[in-house]
């Protein structure tokens, strides 16, 4: 029986030491890509490169139970050995605990600030061994760990409020103190100007059909910028968009002065470095030629966020609130070197509708080196001869903010995209006209102009004495009504009437430029257009006399066709083909659309071919 017992004991023993349970199970559908790819950035995992790394040195378990140990005994290890895949696996397992904590936790900044070293050296260092592989999933994880750490170091600056003053930031690693001896800023503005800074990572947007973004190295931010009330006025109103915070994108970096490996005073030394991706996409730094993280649709969400919740339906047939906002803004800073862009917006219509537009242009790196974008904001219920005057105003007096000894060439550049309103307003940039033509239409006589007193006639002179801006080298007209809209004269055009509120004092202005087109035979009598929209008939004074008007400048036709009607039927709902089309232009497209022209893709595509042979981008 003993025997018996020792012989089943024996078997069970030989049974356990020499079998194991082997299987293979096919992978659901993208589950082995995920697996591989999973991290301690995009999971609450490790990854499996550093997981292999702890069970393969009897770690893994050690790591679960006391990972803080662990990790510092493998930076001891790391400094002994100066193993470059080593400063990898440290920097995702401080990531995994750091993930763990909260802004407030003494260890917070701690893990973060050690994963970004750890990353930074295994990417960088010249001392780690062997050199980095960059088609190795450990370059990979450790380019994403560098960005998201010092994205975390944001956070926490900003919780603790060290924002504005960066080179007091001072955090402690799991071996020494990362100091930060100097700030490198290539923005507009320091920090101390910035309101708010917030992660990119933060936000998912809504209302843009693409998200602009390019991957690289550093981490994307928001730069909510302070009202500067201390900047002189002529270019802050340039520069603020009135009832819209403005933001900015941003790319944050941060280096090493010295090697973490060779470090023996316990701190390490550091510089923050703050980019503008509009200005540039790649940076330079340890020998290396690099492309920079960038994200500049989300600023842009940002700052429009609820703009237009606030403002409501009936804010944009308010002239108050026209006016309050009337002013031509820079997207961005001031560049000189770069050919603006200029943005009109159409009837009860505001520059929100272009930033679709312009976050897409944004994402093609020749544009976006070559132009800067600018929109313009205008009572649109005013007569359109007087929003046209003082859009003339405000562009002549734009370049003597910023180019007053008008030595910028790519000012001399300038083009012009209206849509619809916006359009006749552009085509006033690059024609001519003289009040007496106006006065013929109007059938009256020169004495009328010579009795008005002196300020009526220098209004009436600003009105319709134009000639073509010197600066303005090309127009795009996209469902422009160049001979007017039938819509303007019906039920429609008699509801706008009543939903348009003038600017106080605007009424005083139409008075002075209209009031003496006015003849003194009420039956001959041409009767002032109050509103913008009685300009839009094509009856109306306006179209009489600018009808036929055409650019003295290169132009460009973009033509909405409603399901795409055949020649004689072509319209947008709103504005027929005959009416927009100009015979002479460089370009004309119909596109399958309603009125909102701009909108719609191919427009879009359209602006970046004519924006790349404006500029001679396609010849290069």
């Amino acid at each position: 029986m003993l025997l018996r017992k020792l012989f089943i004991l024996s078997f069970a023993f030989l049974i356990q030491c020499g079998t194991a349970t082997y299987s293979t199970n096919s992978y659901s559908k993208y589950e082995q890509i995920r697996s591989v790819r999973a991290n301690a950035i995009s999971s609450e995992d490790l990854s499996l490169i550093t997981t292999r790394f702890l069970k393969s040195n009897d770690l893994y378990e050690k790591y679960q139970e006391i990972p803080r140990v662990v990790i510092y005994d493998l930076d001891n290890r790391l400094v002994a050995l100066k193993t470059r895949e080593l400063a990898y696996y440290l920097s995702e397992l401080c990531y995994h605990v750091g993930s763990e904590l909260d802004l407030e936790d003494p260890m917070f900044a701690r893990m973060f600030a050690s994963s970004l070293v750890y990353s930074y050296t295994y990417l960088f260092d010249k001392k780690a061994i062997p050199a980095a592989d960059p088609f190795s999933m450990e370059f990979r994880f450790a380019l994403e760990t560098y960005n998201r750490s010092l994205a975390q170091l944001v956070r926490f600056a900003k919780k603790n409020r060290k924002l504005a003053n960066l080179t007091d930031l001072n955090l402690p690693l799991i071996r020494g103190a990362l100091s930060m001896t100097r700030a490198e800023v290539e923005t507009a503005w320091t920090p101390k100007n910035f309101l708010e800074v917030e992660v990119a990572y933060d936000y998912k947007n809504a209302g843009f059909s693409n998200q602009i973004s390019k991957f690289g190295i550093g981490t994307p931010l928001i730069l909510i910028r302070k009202h500067p009330e201390k900047e002189p006025e002529e270019r802050r109103k340039y520069e603020f968009v009135a009832g819209v915070g403005q933001a900015y994108p941003g790319t944050a970096l941060l280096t090493l002065e010295e090697s973490y490996l060779e470090n023996r005073n316990l701190t390490l030394k550091a510089v923050i470095h703050l980019y503008d991706p509009v200005h540039r996409d790649r940076v330079q730094f340890s020998g290396l030629d690099l492309p920079m993280e960038s994200d500049t649709t989300t600023p842009l969400a940002y700052m429009l966020s609820g703009a237009e919740n606030r403002d409501g339906f009936f804010a944009k047939f308010d002239g108050e609130v026209g006016l309050e906002r009337k002013g031509l803004y820079l997207v961005y800073p001031y560049k000189k070197g770069k050919i603006p862009v200029v943005f009109v917006h159409g009837l009860a219509s505001s520059p929100f509708i272009w930033f679709p537009m312009i976050n897409e242009l944004l994402a093609d790196p020749k544009i976006k080196d070559n132009y800067q974008f600018w929109v313009y904001w205008y009572p649109t219920g005013n007569p359109i001869t007087i929003s046209a005057a003082d859009f003339r105003d405000t562009l002549r007096d734009l370049r003597k903010t910023y180019d007053p000894k008008v030595e910028d060439s790519s000012f001399d550049k300038m083009m012009i995209v209206g849509h619809s309103m916006g359009g006749l307003l552009s085509k006033l940039m690059v024609t001519r006209s003289k009040k007496e033509d106006w006065m013929k239409v109007a059938n009256v006589s020169p004495e009328k102009f010579e009795s008005l007193n002196s300020e009526s006639k220098e209004e009436v002179k600003r009105v319709f004495d134009f000639k073509p801006l010197p600066f303005v080298k090309r127009v795009v007209f996209i469902a422009t009504p160049h001979r007017g809209s039938n819509l303007a004269e019906g039920f429609l055009a008699s509801i706008a009437r009543i939903l348009f509120v003038l600017p106080k004092g605007a009424v005083t202005n139409i008075g002075k430029a209209y009031k003496f087109l006015t003849s003194g035979s009420e039956e001959e009598s041409i009767l002032p257009e109050t509103y913008g929209v009685d300009g839009l008939s094509p009856s109306s004074l306006f179209m009489k006399v600018t009808g036929e008007f055409k650019p003295e400048v290169p132009f460009h036709s973009i033509i909405g066709n409603s399901k795409f009607r055949d020649l004689e039927w072509i319209n947008d709902s709103v504005v027929s083909y005959d009416s927009s089309h100009i015979d002479g232009a460089q370009s004309e497209l119909l596109i399958d659309s309603d009125h909102s022209v701009q909108d719609h893709m191919p427009t879009i595509l359209e602006i970046k071919r004519i924006l790349w042979e404006h500029s001679g981008i396609s010849k290069k």
